[in-house]
């Protein structure tokens, strides 16, 4: 994974916190400039975050042609290209993306605006972007916060510290916020410290302050205009891992960082709820089997959503942003499951499966008709049954769609073809069920 930094999540931070920046005399290249004090601004995160600098981080400028190019090399890469085929199947056969949307074109065209810098763990080497350099006081922090993942990464191995199943992605989520929201606070306290401010970590006010600002809607730009899903994941760890990050420091000094890489937070939950990171409150694990009802499907795609996840789920359809956070509170653990036909990659020929456990039966009644609203505005087809524990369509391309809740977890069930649905239906709550598997075990420091 490469650790990136993308300006259009940042900038409301940036104007809240940075000082202007003063004008470059004419003639100067900023950003060598910038590079020629690599080392000396390392030293000083180093000495601000608390992490040795072992040896020197390599840097470098790059346009945003080479960018580009970058990126798609990278996501030509064999396992690269296969995780983003069968995640993008999962998202448009969910409704959350487009379905004839060219979601790995869509992540390579975003990325390649957005990235101010990113540091990449297999060549332990910095990247700074030269559009950073628009801004000299923008670029410093650019340069900091990629920094402080270069001593993250001597510190913690940051490749073996993402090293999380690929199924497992609320948890591996959830890890990239506590590296991304290490690198947020840094960068505010380099400002502080170089306008001589005490950090403010003490009083929550401060951290939700600034957590509002990174939420303020940015200038219209690809990001703006991605979908709900992608926008919200992308900015989620940088905004909500910078409140985690606040939380853990409120009463306690980097340390508390620290030990949080040797037991990483498991979920998205648990970032934003750090109290229940902090009373080890761990997802139960779900299993969904192949049924055996779907002859010739197998599995696609396998994830967790998480709190967040289902939260975006429910916004991708409509539901306003309050009810869909108030919905998806009290989230114990899931597992979503797309299952295609082999040959067939067809979003609209798969069939998606999902399991919701939560904490209470309340919990799961308010959840579950969040989720009655979402489908309901998704599948094109009539209402066959409404009863206070399962709701069911038929499409017009004669496929079944449902939810079924059964005390505090409910299934939710999407485009099976009309000749499986009496036979899954009987064998769901056996297929999709509390399971043996494990959630990812703590990285070791």
């Amino acid at each position: 994974m490469r650790y990136l930094l993308g300006a259009a999540a940042l900038v409301a931070l940036v104007a809240h916190a940075a000082q202007p920046a003063a004008a470059e005399p004419a003639g100067t290249d900023p950003l060598a400039d910038l590079l020629a004090r690599t080392d000396a601004i390392a030293k000083e995160v180093s000495r601000i975050r608390g992490l040795p600098l072992k040896k020197p981080i390599p840097n470098e400028v790059v346009d945003r042609e080479e960018l580009r190019k970058r990126l798609l090399a990278m996501a030509a890469e064999e396992k690269t290209h296969k995780g983003t085929l069968s995640e993008g199947l999962a998202l448009a056969r969910w409704g959350m993306i487009p379905i004839a949307a060219d979601y790995e074109a869509m992540m390579v065209d975003l990325l390649t605006e957005q990235i101010a810098g990113y540091y990449d763990p297999d060549t332990k080497r910095l990247t700074i972007s030269k559009s950073a350099g628009e801004d000299a006081s923008w670029a410093e922090m650019v340069l900091a916060h990629e920094l402080d993942h270069g001593l993250q990464d001597q510190a913690f191995d940051l490749k073996k510290f993402e090293a999380v199943p690929d199924s497992e992605g609320d948890a591996s989520i959830a890890r990239r916020a506590l590296v991304e929201g290490d690198g947020i606070a840094l960068m505010l306290e380099v400002m502080l410290a170089r306008n001589g401010a005490p950090v403010p970590w003490s009083n929550p006010h401060v951290a939700d302050a600034i957590e509002k600002a990174m939420s303020v809607p940015g200038n219209g730009d690809a990001l703006d205009k991605a979908p709900i899903v992608i926008r919200e994941s992308m900015i989620f760890p940088y905004r909500s891992g910078f409140t985690f990050v606040a939380a853990l420091r409120r009463r306690s000094p980097w340390s508390a960082v620290d030990a949080a890489f040797a037991r990483p937070p498991a979920s998205t939950e648990q970032v934003l709820h750090p109290e229940r990171y902090l009373a080890d409150d761990r997802p139960v694990p779900i299993a969904i089997d192949p049924p055996a009802s779907l002859r010739g499907f197998a599995p696609a795609h396998t994830t967790v959503w998480g709190e967040l996840g289902f939260s975006l789920f429910l916004r991708s359809h409509g539901i306003d942003p309050a009810t869909a956070t108030e919905a998806a509170a009290g989230w114990g653990g899931d597992r979503v499951v797309v299952f295609a036909r082999d040959g067939d990659r067809r979003p609209e020929k798969a069939v998606g499966i999902a399991r919701l456990d939560w904490d209470s039966e309340a919990d799961a009644i308010e959840a579950a008709e969040a989720g009655v609203k979402a489908l309901d505005q998704t599948v094109v087809g009539p209402t066959v049954e409404h009863t206070p524990t399962r709701t069911r369509w038929f499409a017009i391309d004669g496929t079944v769609s449902w939810i079924e809740r059964r005390g505090p977890a409910f299934v939710m069930v999407y485009g099976v073809p009309a000749w499986a649905a009496d036979a899954l239906a009987a064998e769901i709550w056996t297929v999709a069920r509390v399971g043996t598997a494990k959630a990812p075990k703590p990285a070791k420091p």
